[in-house]
């Protein structure tokens, strides 16, 4: 199975891998987590913006060049609901070279392939893990709240050719259209569509846009990049994620893996940090990628960290 051939890379057990250890070891196992990542010293990030002034920003990525436009009147706006998606965030970029590489832990376990289908959750304004990582799969939905959809449109639009000539389509062509409750790109099968963490429902509806995923119920892999930092959305976070994932029930493929779930993030404070543990911890597996497996930019020794988790209900270690 490919999931096998994922967990023996991660070389290890689940941060806590039984259900009937006791509360007291739940803690301890978290604590320790958040010790081991915050107890060395980690490089100054400040807030983690790449440049939170620019209105747009030159990233190269994989030898690719590309022009992120963001909006730095929004993040600097008393817009409810959040802001802090209309900017790049410094994990972004790393994040997004890595999981797309050929190299990558999921690409090398074969979770990820050319048949894959991906959702990210809250992928901000630059659809820059989308750019890099939807021309290798088969299917990538970008998702966030509706105010960031004209921005991802533009951004997608304005570097498909750069995304497409990685995979041979050459250069997109056809005029922008105004952004829709889905907005998407065929010629690299990146498309947007708005969801909520704590309005909306997560169902098969999320692959509607998806071109040729008829059939298709339920994603591969889910992934969320720096999007924790707010103690208020943990909770709505973590079900989404858990709802996706048990969207994999609906697949008459009863042998397919379980849904992966991939969270990259900033290390800025350790309650926040430990917070999501122990939430997400209820509901999945919980491994962080070994050092090993990523690249020096990634490593918590540089101010971020990569985990992996699985839902408990779908799997038993």
């Amino acid at each position: 199975m490919k999931l096998e051939k994922l967990l023996q890379a991660l070389g290890q057990q689940p941060i806590e891998s039984s259900e009937e250890v006791c509360q007291l070891t739940r803690l301890l196992c978290r604590q320790l987590e958040t010790f081991e990542l915050f107890a060395q010293e980690l490089p100054s990030q400040n807030l983690g913006f790449v440049d939170s002034k620019a209105s747009t920003v030159e990233l190269t990525i994989a030898g690719r060049d590309l022009t992120i436009h963001q909006s730095p009147g929004v993040l600097s706006s008393n817009r409810a609901g959040g802001t802090t998606g209309a900017v790049v965030w410094k994990v972004t970029p790393l994040f997004a070279e890595w999981i797309s590489s050929a190299s990558s832990l999921l690409f090398q376990s074969e979770i990820l392939s050319s048949n894959s289908l991906v959702l990210e959750l809250g992928c901000g304004i630059s659809a820059l893990v989308g750019l890099c990582l939807g021309p290798r799969v088969k299917g990538y939905v970008l998702t966030d709240q509706p105010y960031v959809a004209k921005f991802v449109e533009q951004n997608v639009a304005e570097n498909a050719h750069i995304s497409a000539s990685s995979t041979g389509k050459g250069k997109a062509k056809g005029k922008k259209t105004k952004a829709t409750a889905a907005s998407h790109s065929k010629d690299n099968n990146v498309v947007f569509t708005p969801l909520d963490w704590e309005t909306d429902e997560a169902t098969p509806s999320l692959l509607t846009d998806l071109p040729d995923t008829a059939g298709r119920k339920s994603f591969d892999a889910i992934i969320a990049c720096d999007c924790i930092y707010n103690e208020a959305l943990i909770d709505p976070l973590v079900s989404t994620c858990a709802d996706i994932c048990r969207l994999r029930t609906q697949e008459s493929d009863t042998e397919a893996d379980p849904t992966i779930c991939v969270i990259a993030q900033q290390l800025r404070d350790d309650q926040v940090f430990e917070g999501w543990l122990a939430r997400f911890m209820e509901s999945f597996h919980t491994w962080r990628a070994p050092d090993e497996l990523l690249p020096n930019g990634l490593k918590p020794s540089s101010g971020f960290v990569v985990h992996i988790g699985i839902l408990k209900e779908a799997y038993t270690p």
